[in-house]
Parts: C-alpha cells; structure tokens; sequence
C-alpha cells in the first residue's frame, strides 16, 4: 500500500512535470489553437504541486516555513497594502516553489529506500528532457533565429529559462559521474552531457557565457590535485569559450567587438554610457521612458529610490504578492498600472521579491536558499560542486531575470539540490575524493 502510494505520486509528478515542460513548444509552434490553454496548464500544475506538496509535507521546518510566509504575505498584502483575498492568492503561485517543491521531494529523497527507487527514474527523465531540447531548439532556430523564441519545448519567451536548465541539468548528470581518480577519462567517457549544451548557442541567451565558465570550473574536485587539474582545464575552457562565442555571434549576427565590449553590456543591462547614470534614472522615471520600451533591468534598480518616494511606508513590506500575476484571471493592481512600464519586461529576481514584499520578502527569501541547501534528513552528506553551482546560479539570477518563479525552474532546481545529497553509508566516487583529501 505504501509503494502504491508512493508510485501514485511519483507518476502524478512525472506527469505534470512533462505536460508543463513541453506545452509550450506545441503551443506555440505545431498547434496554435492549444495556446490558450496554456496558463489552465500553467495553473494546473500549481495546483498539483500545492496539493502534492501539503499531502507529503511532513517535516516541522518545511510546516514552520510554509505557515510564517503565508501569514507574513498575508498580512503585508491584504491588511497593509489593502489588496483582495482572491488577489493575494493567486499572487502565491509566484512563491510555490519555496513553499511546496521542497517538502515534495524531501518525501521522495529524505528515505532511503524510496530514494533508490525515485532517483534513478527521475535522472532518466531528466535525460531525456535534455534529448528533447535539441529538436524543438534547432527547430525554432531556423523558424525565427536566435531570439526569446529560442526557449526549447518550453516555448517562447522561454529561452534564458531553458539555458539555465539545460546547463543545470547536464552540469549535474556529468558531475555525479565523474571519478575523481580519472578525471579526464570519465568526461570523456560521459561526453553526450556536454554535446547537450549544444542548443544553449541557438538563442541570445548572454548568461550562456557564464554559466559555461561555471560548468568546467565546478567540474572540478574540490581536492589537493585541483590546482593541477585547473591548469590543464584552462586551455581547454578557452577554447571552448571562444567556440560558444563564435557560434552566439554565427547565430545571432553580431560581431565579436560586441562580445567582448564593456560598453555593449553596460546599455543593454544597465544605462546608456552616453549619459549619466544618475540624471539617465531621473529621466526614465520623469518622462516614463521606459513606457514604450524593456527598461534595462539594472536600471529598474537606480528607479527604486523614486517609487519609494512617490510611496512612503513600503520599504520594509513591499506592495503585495500578486504585482507580477494580473491579466489572466484578475485584474492588475493600481499599483502596477502606476508603474507598469518599469514592471515589464526582464526583471530580477532580487526585484521581483522586493517589490512585492519589500526587505522582510528578501530575508524570507535567504530562508528558503537555506532550506534548499539544507539536507533531506539526518545522516546525508553534501555534494559541494552541485550545491555550489546552484548557490551561484541562484545568486546571478538575483540581478539577472526572475526565471527562478518559473514552476518548472524551481522543481528541477528542488530536484538537484535535494538529489546531491547522499546517505554517509552509500558507496560513491565521493569516498575516493575524501580518501585523497585525507591522503
């Protein structure tokens, strides 16, 4: 009955996990007319999680987290912002991954006997995932180019959110397979997870850059012989670095001055260097700017000063959870409206939090970075390598986009993180790591 049980939620999982993960590319691309289901999808998939995730929540610090956020959120939304119920609820869907992903696969990771039976299915799939990005990527390639439509069986508007996967993803199969005693010969011998990353120079996703500098680095060791092993990487991450520049520049048409130039980055992510950079924030804020136009998401920072002035008394609460959720099944919220034009567009996430919830949300938002790096149950022990490439993922999409509210984004990131843990008595190549260490 308990493995009944268990199967149960485990394919109910998978289920959702697919439908949610490749609707959009048929949406978007084969079938026109199942793009206006999309958001029932998306909202069906929050309900699975919400409801798979009280069923299986059975630990105090997953309970004692979910019920302070949603009183804190509460409270800040309804009682002091004055916003509706309904209004606070559908805001929530923002936040279900820090309150429902985790204790979901704490059920499936935190035993060892259904994590035996969970893991290896769900890396299998994983896999596939990773397969099925490069037809649906090469597809939309030739279709539109390299652009936001680049976003995978995703679909559009979805291209930095699958780069960040596919990195994550194929960063964390090759890890787990790597025998730090033979190093080189176990990537070569897993090699199909780097020819993966092949689709994440299809789209104009820039971040790809760093996230590739972030994969061989971390592939690494941690070990004495690290330092060995990193002078004989660097040849090879140069090489590879100029290659995904070549093929970004190839696929997008661009130039390698663009690539490499400061002041190229410093107007699309921050300001136009023609200006300064405080009257250029003055304004935008003027003038609204920015109406007609992806405010750079750098300087939606610098606007943060006006909108505080213009509405005293939000520093520390923010505005409500819900200002990103209107226009599908409710209204959007005056506040939006007021200052929509700097509320579009690529936001980050650092932002995204702020705004609805002010400094109190990005202090909830620390504890759910810590509940995600903390272990499923006793006797585990850590993967540092995974565990460091999601703490510094996490921390460049704080001031990158806001992709970790995407529901997809956060179950498999939940996943890897909570996945990287190993029981002290399970036989890994970590062991050979310590015994180096040690040596």
């Amino acid at each position: 009955m308990i493995i009944e049980k268990e199967t149960f939620y485990r394919r109910a999982l998978l289920t959702a996990f697919w439908i949610r993960g490749c609707w959009g590319f048929f949406a978007w691309e084969l079938v026109p007319f199942m793009l206006k289901l999309l958001p029932i999808v998306y909202l069906l998939f929050d309900v699975v999680m919400v409801t798979m995730g009280v069923m299986l929540m059975k630990r105090w610090r997953d309970r004692v987290f979910t019920f302070s956020f949603i009183v804190i959120a509460g409270i800040i939304t309804c009682y002091y912002n004055k916003l509706s119920l309904f209004f606070y609820i559908n805001g929530l869907r923002d936040f279900i991954g820090w309150l429902f992903m985790i204790p979901i696969f704490a059920y499936f990771i935190g035993d060892k006997e259904r994590k035996e039976r969970f893991m290896p299915v769900f890396d299998h799939h994983l896999f596939i995932f990773l397969i099925v990005q490069c037809p649906c990527m090469i597809f939309t390639f030739l279709v539109h180019g390299a652009c936001d439509w680049g976003g995978g069986s995703l679909g559009n508007l979805n291209s930095g959110i699958i780069s960040t996967l596919i990195f994550a993803i194929s960063f964390y199969l090759l890890q787990k397979r790597i025998d730090p005693e033979n190093f080189w010969r176990s990537i070569w011998d897993n090699k199909i997870y780097i020819i993966l990353l092949f689709p994440t120079q299809l789209n104009e996703t820039k971040v790809s850059f760093v996230y590739l500098a972030m994969y061989f680095f971390l592939l690494l060791p941690f070990n004495r012989k690290i330092f060995e092993r990193l002078v004989m990487a660097v040849p090879i991450f140069l090489v590879g670095l100029f290659g995904a520049a070549w093929a970004y520049i190839t696929s997008t048409g661009g130039s390698m001055g663009d690539v490499f130039s400061l002041e190229y980055y410093t107007e699309m992510y921050l300001y136009d260097p023609s200006m300064d950079s405080i009257n250029y924030a003055e304004w935008l804020f003027d003038t609204d700017a920015g109406e007609n136009d992806d405010v750079p998401r750098l300087s939606k920072f610098l606007l943060l000063s006006d909108i505080n002035d213009e509405n005293p008394g939000h520093l520390m609460t923010g505005f409500g959870v819900g200002q990103f959720k209107g226009g599908s099944f409710i209204d959007n919220s005056q506040f939006f409206k007021k200052y929509e034009w700097v509320l579009i567009g690529t936001i980050p996430y650092a932002y995204h939090v702020y705004i609805q919830l002010g400094v109190i949300g990005l202090l909830l938002m620390f504890w759910f970075f810590f509940n995600l790096l903390s272990a499923p149950g006793q006797g585990f022990k850590r993967n540092y390598n995974v565990h460091s490439y999601i703490l510094l993922v996490y921390l460049l999409l704080l001031l990158y986009n806001e992709s970790i509210r995407d529901g997809l984004q956060c179950l498999i990131f939940t996943y890897l993180a909570l996945a990287s843990w190993r029981n002290q008595d399970e036989s890994s190549e970590i062991d050979k790591e310590e015994l180096l260490l040690n040596s």
